[in-house]
């Protein structure tokens, strides 16, 4: 690490270098890319994964997150440094983790687990992961300043399992039998199409000694009002349609109007609120889009692109998910939006959640508010 030591140490015209390491192929990226709009996967999509990726999408993304008006990731980063203080009790207080962040965004929450955790002046390493360089950039910049040598910035798709075998490797180089805290943080989790596959995936990374943070928006109801409730709070923010519409308008040809995006709810097998988002072409007329490699589709009046996804889970269904994918947990904490916070909220019982997890594969041990409710109930969540 004596290069990115340099790099830190040295200061040329106020401008800071870093250094990432790239783990992505570009053309996976742009085959992914291309088939999800022409719909080979079934409908026109941009997958998560691509919504990242560039400055506009970048630059959207972070007025989002600090707009009032857009709940969804404004609450989360209100409350996230209470919500840790909270659940790092469920952390060995003597193990000296190194931390390991899949999706640093803006990096203002592992600036607070890094502080928490005491990494700076220790020995131990912080490494941020994100599909975005943009993102990379800005969210590890300060702390590859506070802890020169000890900061790896990764640019890697985390959500397909050769990349995260890859990660493990490296990790196991890089740290051999040293503990790691993984964390999955600002719901990232519910904006994946497969979310138990993903989870699975995940726990490739996790050996007994490793443990995850996962950040979460809950719901108390699974019903109809709660799901109309999860749409139009979505549809409010002008910023997140801007975010939500950015990768759509960077890969094709298309002018964006951000009246065109449409937003749904709907009850994911009981144990999720789900939300898409669709940009409908309301022309009145086939347009021809052109793709990111050159080619051109009709995109039909009235077709939908879907542009996002994303999930509210109840408690219960978060349980059995972590459960089915073998992991255990160690604590939730847990925060409900005020009935008067936003109109109509009242009726959805919106909130977010955070767990610390650790992986058990052999017979799933029950987690320690399991073994004092029993396997048929939920205890209330610790609410402030």
């Amino acid at each position: 690490m004596r290069l990115e030591r340099t790099l830190a140490e040295r200061k040329r015209q106020d401008r800071w270098w870093s250094l990432n390491l790239e783990g992505e192929d570009p053309r996976k990226f742009l085959a992914d890319l291309v088939l999800g709009l022409k719909g080979t996967t079934g409908g026109k999509k941009i997958e998560n994964r691509h919504r990242y990726i560039g400055l506009r999408p970048t630059i959207t993304w972070l007025q989002s997150a600090s707009d009032p008006s857009y709940p969804v990731a404004y609450d989360s980063n209100e409350s996230f440094a209470r919500l840790w203080d909270l659940g790092q009790a469920a952390l060995d207080e003597d193990t000296p983790y190194h931390y390991v962040s899949l999706g640093v965004g803006d990096g203002n929450k592992d600036r607070h687990v890094i502080d928490r955790l005491g990494l700076e002046g220790s020995d131990r390493f912080y490494i941020g992961i994100d599909i975005s360089s943009h993102m990379l950039r800005l969210g590890t910049s300060e702390a590859t300043h506070r802890m020169p040598g000890r900061v790896l910035p990764i640019e890697l798709d985390f959500e397909g399992g050769q990349s995260i075998r890859a990660l493990r490797e490296l990790l196991d180089s890089l740290v051999d039998h040293e503990p790691i805290l993984f964390s999955l943080l600002g719901n990232t989790l519910g904006n994946m199409d497969r979310d138990l596959e993903f989870t699975r995936t995940l726990t490739a990374l996790l050996r007994p000694q490793d443990r995850l943070a996962v950040e979460v928006g809950t719901t108390e109801r699974l019903d109809a009002a709660a799901a109309a409730e999860a749409a139009r709070e979505r549809d409010v923010s002008r910023s997140y349609k801007e975010f939500a519409t950015a990768a759509l308008g960077m890969y094709t040809n298309l002018s964006i109007d951000t009246n065109w995006l449409e937003f749904t709810g709907s009850i994911e097998e009981e144990h999720a609120v789900r939300v898409e988002g669709r940009y409908l072409n309301k022309s009145g007329q086939t347009i021809p889009m052109m793709l990111p490699n050159g080619e051109t589709i009709p995109y039909a009046a009235q077709e939908g692109i879907r542009v996002l996804l994303g999930r509210k889970y109840s408690l219960d269904g978060l349980r059995r998910h972590f459960s089915v994918a073998g992991l255990s947990e160690l604590s939730v904490e847990a925060t409900a939006r005020r009935s008067d916070d936003l109109p109509g909220a009242e009726h959805a019982g919106f909130g977010l959640a955070l767990m610390v997890l650790k992986y058990e594969p052999q017979g799933q041990q029950p987690s320690k508010l399991g073994k004092v409710w029993g396997p048929q109930t939920v205890p209330p969540m610790r609410t402030g």
